[in-house]
């Protein structure tokens, strides 16, 4: 199952589980530092299912991989997501900043820092991580090793303000 809204989900669950179908065990969701719009309702009903969430976009289409002043990415350029909706607001930016503070005290990438903030969550299972070289990937997967302390986890979830939902279909 992928991006959907909770009700969707519950019903599709209960659908398969009376009807005697495979149930889901996993949700793609789109879920970040950026985008938590999930944690409201998805979350909770996929705890109740005992479903794991698998979410894409945890690095908020690179918008979490580097400072808000660095040079543009070509698809932060042409992708209208990355342009407009990640960091268009002033919670959005104050959350970059923060992720680029905590990875330069910490000395590892700001992809570290927000692949290891999702990890942290519960119920889910592994992120979904795109990127565009083997070595950004390894890097990515350093964040396995990386703990957020509750002072960091906080720094970083405390800007965050609601935000139009996006890609459910």
């Amino acid at each position: 199952m992928s991006s959907c809204y909770a009700w969707q989900f519950h019903a599709m669950q209960n659908y398969a589980i009376t009807n005697k179908l495979t149930p889901f065990i996993s949700m793609q969701n789109h879920y970040s530092l950026l985008y938590r719009e999930d944690e409201r309702e998805m979350f909770p009903t996929l705890k109740y299912f005992g479903v794991g969430s698998i979410p894409w976009s945890p690095l908020a289409r690179g918008a979490l991989t580097r400072p808000l002043s660095s040079e543009h990415s070509k698809r932060s350029e042409t992708d209208w997501l990355s342009a407009n909706f990640y960091t268009s607001s002033s919670a959005g930016k104050e959350i970059v900043n923060r992720v680029e503070d905590i990875a330069k005290k910490r000395e590892i990438s700001m992809a570290q820092v927000a692949v290891a903030w999702v990890l942290s969550k519960e119920g889910v299972s592994a992120p979904i991580v795109g990127t565009t070289s083997l070595a950004n990937l390894a890097d990515i997967v350093g964040a396995i090793h990386v703990q957020l302390t509750e002072e960091e986890t906080k720094s970083l979830e405390e800007p965050y303000q609601p935000m139009a939902v996006v890609g459910h279909r």
